[in-house]
């Protein structure tokens, strides 16, 4: 029956305007539509298809398409798991969102895992500070990346895993993770020891880790911020007591740097984040109450960074359970009023900027932990297999 009735719409429809319409459909409804013909599942299945369906989702201006991920220590009975999300429409317009585990993901249990990022609906994790794996939770596909210690000769009980990032490279259309081993002394404070650091950068077409890409004067740490084709991190020069922003090009695996705007002077070490696909750097200054979140609007412009909001730590103390202690503002998505939505400690809040005001957000399953790592991505078709990549 479903068969006939797909081909009765074939039917009286053109193709072009059935495809049309399928691209504006979600994941969801496209995943059951597969089922309907063997037409429509070679159609959905197909890379031009994904790609396009991936374009238009982009441009969707409602939150529907969107949701949140987020990591949580501390695993739930009525919610196990680590790894949980939650629609963004949800958490914005109702009064109580609850949180969704990834119970398709079999390492989810395990006891730690990081978020290494996220790209066109793909998520990549860290578990266990030495496994990799691939997600799309849209589609419940997951996949392990090959070791990333075979072919070299670091030692995983002698340092960590301590710089990582995930993102897409357009030149090849690859998707590509980079992630740094260093080596370290049992001892802390073995200063004879060599501080050895390994980098490789895995190719998902290639499905394989390449080659040591390294400099020793540039230090990744922490999960690097994906815009323009580029990686991003702080690097802190702690003998000459400075920072700077260094860059990783996914396309020639190579390292930069990038003009900080000269605003900068004076204030603590920044954070970086990325919103509304742009990349942005939030800070304390010392004669500040609160974060100042700067953005930078045109990639490579240095005269494009502009100040974005500033966040009194006054409005979220009234909003939230937690203080300032250990706790910063980390933007996750600007509303199309201008309104920011952020976590801080483990509370959602949306600030808006007229007033100055911040209202938290009620979610029921996501932990009270101090400090929560969470991104938005876009729910996808892309597929985790290197010959189906869009």
């Amino acid at each position: 029956m479903k068969t006939s009735k797909a081909n009765r719409i074939s039917h009286h429809l053109p193709e072009e305007i059935i495809e049309e319409i399928l691209y504006r459909l979600p994941v969801k409804s496209l995943l059951r539509f597969k089922y309907v013909s063997q037409s429509w599942r070679s159609l959905i299945s197909t890379k031009q298809f994904i790609e396009t369906h991936l374009q238009h989702s982009k441009k969707i201006e409602s939150f529907t398409n969107k949701r949140i991920i987020s990591t949580c220590k501390n695993s739930s009975k009525s919610c196990p798991g680590r790894l949980k999300a939650c629609s963004l429409s949800s958490l914005l317009t109702e009064p109580i969102t609850r949180a969704v585990s990834f119970d398709f993901f079999p390492m989810n249990s395990s006891r730690h895992i990081v978020i290494v990022g996220s790209c066109n609906g793909l998520i990549c994790v860290l578990v266990d500070a030495c496994r990799f794996f691939l997600l799309n939770p849209s589609t419940r596909e997951f996949k392990e990346l090959p070791d990333f210690f075979t072919g070299t000769t670091c030692p995983k009980n002698l340092g960590s895993i301590s710089g990582y990032g995930f993102g897409f490279d357009e030149s090849s259309g690859d998707y590509k993770v980079y992630a740094v081993f260093l080596m370290s002394s049992p001892y802390d404070r073995d200063v004879s020891f060599p501080r050895k650091s390994v980098a490789r950068v895995y190719s998902c077409k290639a499905d394989s880790w390449g080659v040591n890409v390294f400099f020793e004067d540039r230090w990744t740490i922490g999960q690097g911020k994906f815009v323009s084709g580029k990686l991003h991190w702080i690097n802190y020069y702690t003998t000459k007591l400075k920072w700077e922003i260094v860059c990783f090009d996914l396309t020639n695996e190579s390292f930069g740097t990038v003009e900080r705007p000269s605003c900068m002077e004076g204030c603590y070490i920044p954070r970086l984040g990325v919103i509304k696909g742009c990349l942005f750097m939030s800070f304390d200054c010392a004669l500040t109450v609160g974060s100042d979140i700067l953005i930078w609007n045109k990639y490579g412009a240095e005269d494009s960074w502009s100040r974005l909001l500033a966040i009194s730590y006054l409005s979220v103390f009234e909003n939230s359970s937690f203080t300032r202690l250990f706790n910063r503002v980390a933007p996750l998505f600007v509303l199309p009023s201008g309104e920011i939505l952020f976590t801080f400690g483990s509370d959602f809040l949306i600030y808006n900027k007229k007033d100055g005001c911040a209202r938290q957000r009620h979610t029921v399953d996501f932990d009270r932990d101090r400090v929560r790592e969470a991104e938005v991505y876009t729910e996808s078709l892309v597929s985790l297999v290197p010959d189906n990549i869009a």
